[in-house]
């Protein structure tokens, strides 16, 4: 029997495929470009040359460009910091290089040496390393020193901020009341506890700190209400509580996401990384863009990804440490609780044996302490049981610890290994 036919083998499914570069140079041409606060950020972080192109590109769109009041707010609390972490991560790699580069010297000088005592031939080692460590530990110190921002100097006038003032002036979403942010925030926090995208990957790893993801979002929906056009979001935040992976490979946009736009504000919606915005916008709006900023937005993008990894890493770690931490506290209390039983069964005991010496004592009172006293050697002996079970119990649990506080450590020197602080990544 023919069952009906449901329609389309493709309707319904868009959004679990990659969109065509045709559709997103539509959508490009003709959306609100939403910025996530990392997008705008990112300007910080660039050489001179590619932030000049990226800003003519955000001009170009000027006129339906629209910030989110909570980007506006992240964006503005975490400008300077952002700064500073950038160059510290650049330091911090520079560093890296150099040692790496010093250590392979030191490594072939030895190796020269050993060659040396049969042919004499070191320089033919040297001489060609030399120049090449030269030339990669100059370009280091190029990138590090070369790097035009410096967050005292922004502090006090800020020529980025100046150029995002104008572009973004009249662009940002209003302030919430406070019952507003209060229902948002308890909003937040649900959506969080069930997974529900977007912004669940930072309440798990944030807490309260983490509702913002879906504060830009619920701002998003409203604001496509009113606009009545499709929603271009433009982000460096890959997190699969924004992006749906399927082997390895960012697809776009959650499904759900595209649904929740589609049935709340009626239009369709595209997250994309910035690289992919700022590739396509090129084409569209003919702004150049040079494929040196397209690849300093994509490693910058790869390293919110480590970052993220690395500190979702070290958070487990630190929630692991803190319940074994737990449990060995409460250990110590059943130990010191036990000690205690112990110690007041062996004055029982003292008391109930000095009584049975005392001449004046009956027969009848003996026999009665006497089963005290059994009674108390019992309970004495389980109180001796228990305290060598809860202290071997208490030492396996230190060494637990112990254990998870090394690899809390170390996963600690991995996020400062390539400059990061030893916090969660900001929105940023």
């Amino acid at each position: 029997m023919e069952g009906k036919s449901s329609g389309s083998f493709m309707h319904g499914y868009e959004s679990f495929s990659r969109r065509p570069a045709s559709e997103i140079r539509a959508a490009i041409s003709s959306s609100t470009i939403a910025l996530d606060t990392n997008a705008i950020i990112n300007l910080y972080r660039m050489d001179k040359e590619a932030r000049e192109e990226y800003l003519s590109v955000l001009a170009e769109v000027a006129d339906r460009v629209w910030i989110p009041r909570q980007v506006a707010d992240e964006f503005h609390r975490t400008r300077l910091s952002a700064v500073s972490s950038h160059i510290n991560s650049l330091e911090a790699k520079s560093e890296k290089v150099t040692e790496a580069a010093l250590a392979l010297k030191t490594a072939l000088q030895d190796f020269a040496k050993l060659r040396s005592l049969a042919d004499g031939r070191s320089k033919e080692y040297l001489a060609p390393l030399d120049e090449a460590i030269s030339k990669i530990l100059s370009h280091v110190a190029n990138d590090v020193e070369g790097f035009d921002l410096n967050a005292g100097k922004l502090a006090s006038h800020d020529p980025i901020l100046e150029r995002l003032a104008v572009l973004f002036d009249g662009k940002v979403g209003e302030m919430r009341t406070e019952d507003a942010m209060r229902e948002a925030q308890e909003e937040a926090k649900r959506r969080g506890d069930l997974k529900i995208p977007p912004g669940y990957r930072d309440v798990e790893s944030k807490g309260e700190k983490g509702y913002g993801d879906y504060l830009i979002w619920n701002e998003l929906i409203e604001y496509a209400k009113i606009s009545a056009r499709s929603m271009v979001f433009v982000s460096t935040d890959l997190k699969d509580d924004w992006i749906r992976h399927q082997a390895g490979l960012a697809i776009g946009a959650r499904p759900e996401l595209v649904a929740e736009m589609k049935m709340e504000a009626g239009v369709d919606y595209l997250h994309l990384p910035l690289a992919d915005f700022l590739k396509h916008a090129s084409s569209v709006l003919l702004v150049e863009v040079s494929q040196n900023t397209i690849a300093q937005v994509k490693h910058q993008e790869r390293e919110e990804v480590i970052h993220a990894k690395l500190w979702n890493n070290l958070h487990s770690r630190m929630n692991a440490v803190s319940f074994a931490e737990s449990k060995v506290d409460h250990a110590r209390d059943q130990v010191m609780m036990i000690k205690a039983r112990t110690a007041e069964a062996l004055d029982d005991i003292r008391g109930l044996e000095a009584i049975l010496e005392d001449v004046t004592t009956s027969e009848k009172q003996h026999a009665n302490i006497r089963m005290l006293l059994a009674d108390r050697r019992s309970d004495l002996a389980r109180a001796h049981d228990d305290e060598r079970m809860y202290t071997q119990e208490l030492r396996l649990l230190e060494q637990d610890s112990q254990a998870l506080s090394r690899e809390m450590a170390e996963a600690e020197r991995a996020l400062a290994a390539r400059g990061y602080k030893v916090s969660p990544p900001s929105s940023t």
